[in-house]
């Protein structure tokens, strides 16, 4: 694979990743806040780990492409799933995928994103 393809989708990727974490790091209750009413234990802790695991991730694939490829793959395909289970429970609340960017109603939207998303990462880890 070029190196150019996979540098690219490694720094836009973590561009991604470091936006997602340096809103959540701006508003820890916004964070907690979404977390718990998206339904996932424990928020208060999530909104501390979230963050910091999504801004360690942008540093590996910065660092190292292959390994931050496939963490932020892992990542987005544990994301991915939990917000598939949420829209075919019937669930539509916002995900805060984005902090409080992201105040707008789930969809299947979310799910193409995250997929777009994925081949970023799979690029990445595979360079």
């Amino acid at each position: 694979m070029p190196d150019i393809l996979v540098s690219t989708s490694a720094w836009l990727l973590a561009a991604v990743f470091m936006a997602a974490a340096a809103v959540k790091f701006r508003d820890p209750l916004g964070t907690r806040r979404t977390l718990g009413e998206f339904g996932l234990p424990r928020p208060a802790l999530l909104a501390r780990v979230l963050p910091a695991t999504e801004a360690a991730t942008a540093l590996l694939l910065v660092v190292d492409p292959r390994v931050g490829g496939q963490c932020a793959v892992a990542l987005l395909v544990a994301f991915t799933t939990l917000i598939v289970g949420r829209l075919l429970a019937g669930h539509r609340d916002a995900c805060g995928c984005f902090g409080t960017w992201s105040n707008r109603p789930l969809s299947w939207r979310d799910v193409a994103r995250n997929s777009a998303l994925i081949a970023l990462g799979v690029v990445a880890a595979l360079g």
